[in-house]
């Protein structure tokens, strides 16, 4: 008799918006070998299914992620990373992947900070395009603690997003970026209670849902290629984008909603 698997992520889709949900709340969301499983399917078939538009990770409870499974690490058996290429195996084989996706799939990812996000909830949080938080929410990379480095593609968001002395500060100390001085330095996009959350994304997703797939789609490559490229290069990359976007039916839609609409103005 099979045994049945424990869910620790949950999905669902509703008029176009992908909710992923972390949902292990007695661990504070943390990520062991079946969540990461889980999360890196999940992830997947969100960027695969036509009818999701927009994408939201978002956890359960009073945590969006603390990080890592310490004590699954520290474990032996089925899950438990035992040597140093066992951890640097799962970061290259299972985490990047999903990071990866979440950076550069042709669709909005909005994370809905519902508690803190440590080490590599951190990551998963900043590897969104935006971010939207609790009070509460906070930042932390805590690796210093335990003697490891940042991961998670850490050093390369983190010091893009807040600058390099405050990374350099929340490497070097594991010290907490509050939502509110994270919200200050650009790094989350919004702070709004923890009972109004769900609301407000939902409210920005749906938003999103209804906006031209292609030209977001198209956003997104031109962030992510300017963030490597010179002002130059970036000029040309968006001509390349915006010669796609002009042949495009969103674009014929477009301008003949916006005629329509200025002649009703007039």
């Amino acid at each position: 008799m099979a045994t049945e698997v424990e869910l620790h992520i949950k999905t669902e889709t509703e008029g176009g918006v992908g909710w992923i949900r972390l949902d292990r709340p007695e661990k504070m969301n943390a990520i062991g070998a079946l969540t990461r499983r889980q999360l890196g399917d999940a992830i997947k078939d969100a960027e695969r299914d036509q009818d999701v538009r927009v994408v939201v990770l978002t956890g359960t409870g009073r945590a969006f992620c603390s990080g890592a499974d310490v004590t699954e690490m520290a474990a032996a058996g089925d899950g438990g990373m035992r040597t140093p290429e066992d951890v640097g195996n799962v970061l290259r084989n299972e985490y990047m992947p999903m990071l990866t996706r979440l950076r550069i799939m042709p669709k909005p990812v909005i994370c809905a900070m519902n508690g803190p996000a440590v080490g590599i909830g951190a990551s998963y949080a900043l590897a969104c395009d935006i971010r939207i938080a609790v009070p509460e929410a906070y930042l932390m990379e805590a690796f210093v603690n335990i003697g490891l480095a940042p991961d998670g593609g850490v050093s390369w968001l983190l010091p893009r997003l807040a600058g390099t002395g405050i990374a350099y500060e929340m490497f070097f100390t594991g010290k907490q970026l509050p939502a509110a001085d994270a919200h200050r330095l650009g790094v989350i996009n919004r702070v709004v209670p923890a009972d109004r959350l769900e609301a407000e994304v939902r409210d920005l997703a749906n938003h999103l849902a209804a906006q031209p797939r292609q030209a977001m789609a198209a956003a997104k490559r031109a962030v992510n290629h300017a963030l490597e490229s010179t002002y130059e290069e970036a000029l040309e990359f968006e001509s390349y984008l915006q010669e796609a976007q002009a042949a495009s039916p969103e674009f014929a839609v477009g301008v003949q909603n916006f005629l329509a609409r200025r002649a009703a103005k007039q």
